[in-house]
């Protein structure tokens, strides 16, 4: 079985690939915000709806992201602070729902690899004076 320092290696490395994915993602073109002034909203509702998002995926865990609040807006203006709550909800919950995707990945490939070195040692244990070459051959010509 892969070591548990192995596991946690592979695991962290799918984790920062997801995130820098998703860093990409978010940093090319026109923020959501933006495509929803262009689609109608008002400028503060699309300003807020950045301001949320971006808190709500900090809210969630994310490390890249940073938390952003125009109190004074979001306090008298009712588009901003919509715009702010709507972004914050919904970016919060897409970042959890991606992150459980990731979580579960890691999982099923724990696993995998678990079933994996119970199947190999069904064959150490059941032909144990093979040598290490003979059980690596037995195993490829399984596969």
């Amino acid at each position: 079985m892969p070591g548990k320092q192995q596991m946690i290696r592979q695991g962290t490395r799918m984790f920062l690939a997801a995130g820098l994915g998703l860093l990409l993602l978010n940093g090319c073109g026109p923020s959501q915000g933006q495509r929803l002034v262009s689609e109608g909203a008002s400028r503060e509702y699309g300003q807020g709806y950045d301001d949320g998002c971006a808190s709500g995926r900090k809210s969630a865990g994310d490390m890249f992201s940073q938390f952003h609040k125009n109190v004074r807006l979001y306090r008298q203006n009712a588009d901003y602070r919509q715009g702010w709550d709507d972004g914050h909800d919904e970016c919060r919950n897409e970042w959890l729902s991606n992150y459980r995707q990731q979580e579960l990945g890691i999982e099923r490939q724990r696993a995998y690899d678990e079933h994996e070195w119970l199947e190999k040692q069904k064959v150490r244990d059941a032909v144990p004076e093979l040598t290490r070459e003979q059980i690596d051959t037995l195993n490829k010509l399984g596969h």
